[in-house]
């Protein structure tokens, strides 16, 4: 291949795909490396460059599709479980509007368990001081609200 023996290569390219590898915090050059070793076995044991070629491409987008569609789904949703925090806790609990809350200019705190929160409503109304609220979720400081049901 290229005038160079093919275990040259495929040990170049080896390499370079596993010190890119090394560089990043995803695996994004490993099919390529295992497939370039896969490769380079295959030229050690005299198989002809085509046959190497071959294996290498085969083995390295067979190895990214088992990942993508086996493994990742398996392991994300260990890697991404969000981390609980103590605003969590309040989610479902009542509370009391304290200042209106108002979308269009971006107001409104509630109080809910003794501690005062910058809330929003869930579907953008208007929500009136005194109104028991439901908080329904956390989005970044905010306590989104709606309307306790009685």
């Amino acid at each position: 291949m290229f005038g160079v023996d093919a275990w040259i290569i495929w040990t170049i390219l080896l390499v370079v795909l596993l010190v890119i590898e090394s560089t990043t915090f995803n695996l994004t050059t490993i099919w390529f490396a295992i497939g370039a070793l896969v490769a380079l076995i295959l030229s050690i044991l005299g198989s002809p460059v085509w046959l190497q070629a071959v294996v290498f491409v085969v083995v390295s987008i067979a190895l990214f599709v088992l990942f993508l569609f086996l493994i990742k789904p398996k392991i994300g949703s260990f890697i991404n479980k969000p981390e609980a925090t103590n605003a969590d806790r309040i989610i479902g609990m009542e509370g009391v509007v304290m200042t209106a809350i108002d979308p269009v200019q971006a107001t409104g705190l509630i109080k809910v368990k003794g501690q005062t929160w910058s809330a929003m409503s869930a579907d953008d109304q208007k929500i009136e001081e005194g109104t028991a609220v439901t908080v329904t979720e956390i989005k970044g400081v905010r306590a989104i609200v709606v309307p306790k049901v009685t």
